[in-house]
Order: C-alpha cells, then sequence, then structure tokens
C-alpha cells in the first residue's frame, strides 16, 4: 500500500514539473525518472527468471503488479518474482501444478 502511495506521489510530482511546449501545451521530453522507471527493474526483484514451468504446469500471475494463485484442481509448487517472463515489482508468480 505505501509503495503505491509513493508511485502515485512521484508521477503527480513529475506530472507537475514535467516542462511543456507553450505552443501545444504538451511535454518536450520524457522525464528522467519516467525512463528510470520504465528501464530499471525495482530493487529486490533484480532476480533472474525462475524458469520455464515443466510440463504439466505453468505460472500465473501478470507483471508488473502480479497476484497470482493456483486455481482449484492446481497446487501452488513454488512462488517467484519472475516466473518465465516480466518480474514483478510487488506479489508474486505462482507455479500452478496439477
Amino acid at each position: 500500500m505505501q509503495c503505491l502511495i509513493v508511485l502515485a506521489a512521484l508521477f503527480a510530482t513529475v506530472a507537475i514539473a514535467s516542462p511543456t511546449d507553450a505552443t501545444t501545451a504538451a511535454p518536450t521530453d520524457e522525464s528522467a525518472a519516467i525512463k528510470y522507471l520504465l528501464n530499471t527493474n525495482p530493487a529486490g526483484h533484480m532476480a533472474a527468471e525462475d524458469g520455464p514451468a515443466p510440463p504439466g504446469c505453468y505460472w500465473d500471475g501478470t507483471a508488473p503488479f502480479c497476484a497470482g494463485s493456483c486455481p482449484t484442481g492446481y497446487i501452488e509448487r513454488e512462488r517467484g518474482s519472475c516466473g518465465d517472463g516480466a518480474c514483478c515489482w510487488t506479489g508474486y508468480k505462482f507455479l500452478c501444478c496439477k
């Protein structure tokens, strides 16, 4: 929850402080903060991929705000920040197996 508040404050600050072209009122350049957030994984989540799912399994959860869970009939075999793709900023991906 605190992370979301911090991100919202950061984006509000960037939006207010962003330089604009007086004739179009559009930003003239992407801010450094936005470029950093788009191109860098947050600290603590820079781990390598957890790996591809074995047969009969799949990774559940969608980055960057993961909220993985296994449906009825599947069991949670492990959790990871990256699963087999993009890493999570919050939450985890679940390896669900039959």
